[in-house]
């Protein structure tokens, strides 16, 4: 499980890592023994936390059946499933209680309010606390920003801030979308980043802004003095750390009403200039204006990307790019070399974030890797039915398979794929044969033959 989780009590958190055992292995029944094994658990304590998973759960009834030493799953959870039951555990967790008084008041509770609030002994109040400060540099008003940000949005859930602190969230959040600054998508979650800032800033204000360093975004746009007049310090770097906190999330949007540092500015620029040669010999069908926005937007994203700090990284846990190689190949020997030539720029892209940072790539790319028809494959469709059998084959095929550059053509011997209900000696592709209507192992073999397909023409380019 995420790091993050670290905000659930151990037994709390053996309970989440079990229910994503069962997600991730797939199975319909396990022996308790394997459980056992895995988990280094008793027989005792695996049926406690059943029992717990049981009674916790969001189906109503009993999920897991103990019978004869075989573990029994009577419903097959999914991802919202573990997440709502993440949810649940971190509202126990007696770390959020410290976290959630920090975030409202500015500063961690004393011993003697949570021990009169909550009962705690003097040990476990400390030992919760030390956790907390070896997780979250509480000190640091802008890390604290991001670490409450990514915390609570992880779990889906929210501080209770005050009526105050959120009708100043909600005049930003409405100068923002004016300024087209900010668009109105995925606004709970700007709405939550921006309530930690304005609470921190009310409650931290004058040391966040007398200590801050240089900003790394500048704008000439004003707070208006509705705002204005309801934060402390200079508005001026109110508004430009805000830009550089939202930025940091990637929520500022692409415009010309705010710019980087000189010295980005100026690494953003160099990096375009080597960039761009190496797109043009890529997306060779591309016109030349094109090609400089997207290498503009590469080596600014690049930028923006080397200066996010953990908290950025830390819920996004393990990306996978399976997926992308397999269908687009190709693109993945492009990937290495704009890293390459970043790493050399000095905007250092570490191994740990590499998966990411290439995702993220692929996301900026995503049209013209679609436009160039990357690593296409053509299926020929060609039963001996009626023409209809044909069409609703080819408009089956096209719902499940819609964009890794798959065409579908009718009656073509030299296709990649001759997809028939009989052999056919003149074609040159691979040939599927289906004689019934297809069942999951057929879409599945049609899947893989595909990758290995685009995979094997690569290696001949």
């Amino acid at each position: 499980m995420n790091s993050l989780d670290t905000f659930i009590t151990k037994n709390d958190s053996l309970k989440i890592d079990l229910m994503n055992h069962f997600l991730e292995t797939d199975q319909s029944l396990y022996t308790m023994k394997s459980i056992e094994n895995n988990f280094a658990l008793s027989t005792y304590m695996l049926r406690e936390t059943i029992e717990a998973l049981n009674i916790n759960n969001l189906f109503k009834f009993d999920w897991l059946l103990i019978k004869k030493g075989i573990i029994y799953q009577k419903y097959r959870v999914s991802r919202y499933h573990l997440y709502k039951l993440s949810q649940f555990y971190f509202n126990l967790s007696p770390l959020k209680i410290l976290l959630e008084k920090r975030s409202l008041s500015g500063s961690l509770p004393t011993y003697t309010n949570i021990q009169a609030e909550y009962g705690w002994s003097t040990s476990y109040f400390f030992t919760q606390k030390n956790i907390l400060d070896n997780i979250i540099m509480d000190q640091n008003p802008f890390e604290f920003i991001q670490a409450g940000y990514a915390i609570y949005n992880y779990f889906d859930e929210k501080p209770s801030f005050s009526g105050r602190i959120k009708s100043i969230s909600h005049a930003i959040i409405d100068f923002l979308l004016d300024t087209y600054l900010i668009n109105d998508m995925n606004l709970q979650q700007k709405e939550l980043l921006i309530d930690f800032y304005v609470s921190e800033m009310i409650n931290n204000g004058r040391y966040c802004l007398t200590n801050v360093s240089e900003p790394v975004i500048y704008t000439l746009q004003k707070l208006p003095d509705s705002i204005a007049l309801q934060v402390s310090g200079d508005t001026t770097i109110f508004l430009s750390k805000l830009l550089e906190v939202l930025d940091l999330f990637d929520f500022l949007q692409e415009s010309n009403l705010y710019w980087f540092s000189p010295e980005i500015e100026d690494k953003i620029l160099k990096a375009q200039q080597k960039i761009t040669p190496l797109l043009s010999r890529y997306f060779k069908t591309l016109s030349f204006s094109k090609i400089s926005l997207l290498g503009h937007q590469i080596s600014k994203y690049s930028q923006r990307f080397s200066m996010k700090t953990q908290w950025f990284f830390r819920p996004e846990g393990v990306v996978n790019l399976k997926y992308f190689q397999d269908i687009y190949p190709s693109i993945f020997t492009l990937l290495p070399e704009i890293i390459k030539i970043l790493n050399d720029q000095q905007t250092i892209i570490f191994d740990s974030r590499q998966n990411l940072f290439e995702f993220n790539l692929i996301g900026i790319m995503f049209n013209d890797i679609a436009a160039i028809n990357l690593d296409k494959i053509e299926i020929s469709v060609n039963f001996t039915a009626t023409q209809m059998t044909n069409n609703m084959i080819i408009t089956m095929l096209k719902s499940h398979i819609n964009h890794a550059s798959v065409y579908f053509t009718q009656n073509q011997t030299n296709a990649d794929i001759y997809l028939s209900d009989t052999i056919d000696e003149k074609s040159r592709g691979e040939q599927v044969i289906w004689k019934k209507p297809p069942t999951l192992s057929d879409w599945r073999a049609l899947g893989e033959l595909i990758v290995k397909i685009k995979k094997n023409e690569k290696k001949k380019t």
